[in-house]
C-alpha cells in the first residue's frame, strides 16, 4: 500500500521559510560525511556488548552525544517482547550511561607514551538500580579496549558496568590503543543540534527489535542480542539505525564463534511548528548487494533478519508492562529475509499518538516564525 508522502514533501518549503540562525535542525550533511559516521559507530559499537548477566539479549543503543569530542550516551534494555498467549507484551529494564573516549589521556606512568583512554559511567537517575548483592542476573554493559576484536562477549582489555549499586560497578575506565586503531578519537562532521539529541533519546527508548515478534513465525532456534547506533542523516529531520543482531556459542569442545550483521533504518520525522514531533515513516534500507563488510553501507547487511521490529510507546521500566493497546498504536516492520513474502518494510509512525502521555514532546522553539507557518499536523 503506498504510504501518504504529501507532508514530509513539503516540510522543506516550511523549514526555509524560518531564519537561518533559528532553525534547530541543522544543515544538511554530505553524503561522505553521513558514510563517515556510519563507518565509525559501526566500528565503536563492534566493541559493545551487553545482556543479563553472561546472556546477551535485549536491545541496546548508542549515539554521539557531543558536535565537537567523542562523547556518546547509550542505553541498554533486557526484558520481555514477546507474545504470551497470543498477546504481545513489553516490559523491561533499563540501564543509561556516558561513555567518553579521550586521546593522550593516561597518565599513570611517565615512562609509558600517553594512550588513549574509554571512561564508561553509569546514569542512576536514568537507570533501574538494584542492591550491591543482588545475585545473577544483573544488568551488565561492557565494551571492549583491545586491539583488535574477534568476540565482544568475550571482551581481552574491558570496561564495564552493572545496574548494581556495589563499588566500582557504576564507573569504569582503561587506557587502550584499540581506540587510535579502529580511528575512534575524532568527529566526522560537527552538525549535532539539541533537537538531535532529543529525537536520539526518544528513538532509543522506542524502538524495540525482537524474533519473537516475527510475524507469522515467532521465536526461531535461537535469539540474539541486539544493539543499535543511531546518527544523523543527510536531509534535517531524517535519521538512521544500524541494528546489529549479534550471537555468539561455543561447542562441547570449547570452540567458539561470534557473528554480527545489520538491519539498516531510515526515519523520516515530521514537526509542527512548535517543533513537536507529529507524523513520520520508517522503514528497512534494501539489502546489500556484496562487497566488503566495510564498504556495506546505507544497506542491510543481514541476509535474514528474522525480526519483528516497532516503534512503541515509551515505556517507564522497572514497573509498567505494555499489551495489545500499546502494540496497535506502534509502528511495525517484519523483517524477514531477501526475498520473503512476509516482509513489511515501510511503515508510517504517528509520533504524536505515541508521545501524548509523555513530556518529551514539548518541541522547540523559534524566533520569527512566520505567522501562517504550515503546522505539518496530521
Amino acid at each position: 500500500m503506498a504510504k501518504p508522502r504529501f507532508l514530509l514533501l513539503f516540510f522543506p518549503f516550511f523549514l526555509a521559510a524560518l531564519p537561518t540562525a533559528a532553525q534547530p535542525f541543522g544543515r544538511p550533511l554530505t553524503p561522505e560525511e553521513v558514510a563517515c559516521e556510519e563507518r565509525q559507530l559501526n566500528r565503536l559499537v563492534h566493541r559493545f556488548s551487553s545482556g543479563v548477566g553472561i546472556i546477551t539479549v535485549g536491545n541496546a543503543f548508542l549515539w554521539r552525544a557531543d558536535p565537537d569530542r567523542t562523547s556518546y550516551q547509550g542505553l541498554a534494555a533486557f526484558g520481555r517482547l514477546e507474545k504470551n498467549l497470543g498477546e504481545r507484551v513489553h516490559e523491561e529494564s533499563q540501564i543509561a550511561f556516558d561513555l567518553f573516549l579521550r586521546d593522550d589521556q593516561d597518565f599513570l606512568s611517565p615512562q609509558r607514551a600517553l594512550l588513549p583512554q574509554a571512561t564508561l559511567v553509569r546514569r542512576d537517575a536514568a537507570s533501574n538500580l538494584r542492591p550491591a548483592t543482588v545475585p545473577l542476573p544483573y544488568l551488565n554493559v561492557v565494551f571492549e579496549l583491545a586491539p583488535e576484536v574477534a568476540d565482544p562477549t568475550t571482551p581481552l582489555q574491558p570496561i564495564q558496568i552493572t545496574n548494581r549499586q556495589a563499588a566500582r560497578e557504576g564507573q569504569s575506565d582503561r587506557a587502550g590503543r584499540g581506540l587510535a586503531i579502529d580511528d575512534l578519537l575524532s568527529v566526522c562532521h560537527h552538525e549535532l543540534t539539541p533537537f538531535d539529541l532529543r529525537v536520539f533519546s526518544i528513538l532509543a527508548r522506542t524502538v524495540r527489535a525482537s524474533e519473537c515478534l516475527l510475524e507469522p513465525f515467532g521465536c526461531q532456534a535461537f535469539i540474539a542480542g541486539h544493539k543499535s547506533v543511531i546518527f544523523r542523516s543527510e536531509e534535517p529531520l531524517s535519521y538512521r539505525i544500524n541494528l546489529f543482531s549479534y550471537f555468539s556459542s561455543c561447542d562441547d569442545e570449547g570452540h567458539c564463534s561470534y557473528g554480527e550483521a545489520d538491519t539498516a533504518l531510515l526515519f523520516h520525522l515530521q514537526v509542527n511548528a512548535a517543533g513537536q514531533l507529529t507524523i513520520g515513516d520508517v522503514q528497512a534500507l534494501p539489502w546489500c548487494t556484496g562487497g566488503p563488510v566495510e564498504d556495506q553501507i546505507r544497506c542491510t547487511q543481514f541476509l535474514s533478519p528474522l525480526l519483528g521490529i516497532y516503534v512503541l510507546p515509551p515505556i517507564r521500566p522497572g514497573g509498567e508492562r505494555q499489551g495489545e493497546p500499546e502494540f496497535q498504536r506502534g509502528a511495525f516492520l517484519n523483517v524477514v529475509s531477501l526475498s520473503s513474502e512476509f516482509n513489511i518494510l515501510q511503515d508510517n509512525v504517528n509520533w504524536a499518538d505515541l508521545l501524548r502521555d509523555t513530556a518529551w514532546n514539548q518541541g522547540f522553539e523559534w524566533a520569527a516564525a512566520p505567522a501562517n507557518a504550515c503546522t505539518a499536523e496530521p
